[in-house]
């Protein structure tokens, strides 16, 4: 065994030339902790400062002032409901739409190439030119969806986006639409990677597709579906630009979501300290909200 793991290890080496691998990747680390680790470090160190760029032009540490501030803010608590609403229906939208489409897709047809093309249209288009399309889509003069919405008596005459009681909804909508050719293509992959021979078991057990779909489609599936919801989510829990383009934040404050409010709170309020403190709470529910689903798309993997 020991002369085995010695000619691994020689071998090993004679394919990085000598070199010990770690001066491979020590490059790498260090770029990413450039990108990523440092500038985390210097949120954090913010956030335990309460700066304000209006009294102080450098930091100064005053402890869990700005944390304080944000934990006893009432705003705060309503935007974090909002924020949960908002993640929770986006994902919703997204599997509800994503789960049946790819389902679809996965047929063999002549125009399933295409199909299939063309639904990533709306991934790959920036939210900058998707936002402005739907808000011609809503106006409530001569947006075509405004006008279908109105005879079907959902809306009045003004744009849902203007009414506090439908516009976060509305906007929902869109973000779920956009994330929806992202989850279908992932499901797609893994319903054409499911060999054949299980469904043709199935059905010599005289199963059905409905069963088939419970027995094999949807347990096989589920591993990919909460790795992308968690991706999804983390990506709609982290969202600014959509809403900011298409209300932001109103009217009022009905749509106004933590993205909305860290925005503010850095460029309205000049407060980098509070803004860092919001930052770092922010990073906090995330993984609260998140390491559960995680674990338990890992225990189903395994």
């Amino acid at each position: 065994m020991s002369l085995a793991l010695r000619a691994n290890k020689g071998r090993s080496r004679r394919s990085t030339g000598g070199a010990n691998p770690w001066y491979y990747v020590t490059p790498a680390m260090i770029v990413v902790g450039l990108l990523t680790i440092a500038p985390l470090l210097y949120g954090l160190y913010l956030s335990f400062t309460n700066w304000s760029l209006s009294s102080s032009l450098t930091p100064t540490l005053e402890g869990v002032t700005a944390y304080k501030v944000i934990l006893t803010d009432p705003n705060f608590w309503a935007n974090l409901v909002r924020t949960i609403e908002w993640t929770l229906g986006t994902l919703v939208v997204e599997v509800v739409i994503a789960v049946p489409l790819a389902l679809l897709l996965n047929i063999r047809t002549p125009v399933t190439g295409a199909v299939t093309g063309a639904i990533m249209i709306p991934w790959i288009t920036p939210f900058v030119v998707l936002s402005y399309a739907w808000l011609f889509l809503y106006d409530g003069q001569s947006g075509p969806l405004h006008a279908i919405m109105q005879s079907l008596g959902l809306v009045g005459a003004s744009t849902p986006l203007a009414n506090p009681a439908t516009a976060l909804w509305s906007i929902t909508l869109i973000s779920g639409w956009k994330g929806v050719p992202f989850l279908t293509i992932a499901l797609l992959a893994t319903l054409k990677s499911i060999p054949d021979e299980l469904y043709e078991a199935g059905s010599i057990d005289g199963a059905g597709w409905w069963k088939n779909f419970r027995a094999i489609t949807l347990p096989l599936m589920r591993p990919t579906l909460g790795a992308m919801c968690v991706v999804l989510g983390v990506q709609a829990f982290y969202s600014f630009d959509l809403v900011w383009i298409l209300t932001q934040g109103g009217p009022g404050t009905s749509s106004t979501i933590l993205g909305i409010q860290l925005f503010q709170t850095f460029f309205t309020q000049a407060s980098p300290g509070q803004a860092a403190a919001l930052g770092t709470l922010m990073l906090l529910l995330a993984l609260v909200l998140l390491v559960p689903v995680l674990r338990a798309t890992s225990r189903r993997t395994r």
